[in-house]
């Protein structure tokens, strides 16, 4: 059995639950996509502070050439996939304790094998530590989009966009900078030169995905909100590469970056539209 094999069926699996919570509630399916990126969105900044700043485990799923990116990739089988989804089948479903349980204590079996066949390692991570997140993961999941159906909480829905988009941001960046390298913000906080990449990487999209927010989120249709923002951004990056706080290489790095903006714009826009037109059912009804 290779290594990747597990992590694939995982993934795989995942996007089969997803699939059948979109058929099964058509009416929310577009509320159904966000609330899974918003999860996975806070996956992300968990993952972030104990994995890549924690050092707290490591992942082998033996696909890319360089390690950390490896394990990265490993990570996100789990939090942008398995973990968020299965949150996101709970709340949607309104699962009762007793099933939340069972699928606590299946991710605890999972986690203990991939550890056991050596393609998960713990360092000062442990599998109830998992389990005792997921259980808060769970309350916390059942809550939020039980709000989510309230129109009128606005900072909830900033927030939820957020994360929502968040995701996209991150992984896209991690595609650009750390795996393709047409761009970096260098950091020098550990001795692994690509956790250092992923660290300063994951801070830039965090800011510059706070600016996507509020630009889609308050002027969702207003082209001038739209290029002022593009302007915004590429005065930070002009001015982080004037400093030595990012580089880029060559033409192909220069042009990456405005284009990635433009890109992640649009997508914010068209993820906020699903959301959007939800909320708006809700609210005549």
């Amino acid at each position: 059995m290779t290594n990747s094999l597990p992590f694939l069926i995982l993934v795989i699996l995942s996007l089969m639950v997803l699939g059948f919570l979109m058929m099964t509630n058509r009416d929310q399916a577009g509320r159904i996509i966000v609330f899974w990126l918003f999860i996975s969105g806070l996956a992300y900044v968990f993952e972030f502070l104990i994995f890549i700043l924690g050092g707290s485990y490591e992942y082998d799923p033996a696909i890319l050439s360089n390690q950390y990116n490896d394990s990265v990739l490993g990570s996100i089988s789990s939090q942008a996939f398995s973990v968020p989804i299965s949150l996101t089948f709970i709340a949607v479903k309104r699962l009762k304790f007793g099933w939340i349980l069972v699928i606590i204590a299946f991710f605890y079996f999972i986690e203990s094998w991939f550890v056991l066949v050596g393609i998960y390692e713990h360092f000062w991570w442990k599998s109830i530590y998992t389990s005792i997140f997921l259980l808060l993961g769970a309350y916390l999941s059942k809550k939020w989009w039980k709000r989510m159906a309230d129109p009128g909480l606005e900072k909830l829905h900033f927030i939820t966009l957020y994360f929502s988009l968040s995701v996209l941001t991150l992984s896209i960046s991690w595609i650009l900078s750390p795996l393709l390298d047409l761009y970096k913000i260098p950091l020098s906080l550990f001795s692994d030169e690509m956790r250092n990449s992923i660290t300063g990487n994951s801070i830039y999209s965090w800011v510059c995905n706070y600016l996507y927010t509020l630009a889609i989120f308050y002027r969702p249709n207003n082209i001038v909100a739209f290029w002022i923002t593009l302007l915004i951004l590429m005065t930070l990056d002009y001015a982080l590469i004037h400093f030595n706080f990012l580089a880029v290489r060559g033409v192909c790095g220069i042009i990456t970056l405005p284009l990635f903006h433009i890109a992640m714009l649009l997508l914010g826009k068209k993820l906020f539209s699903w959301y959007g037109h939800a909320l708006k059912k809700t609210a005549e009804h």
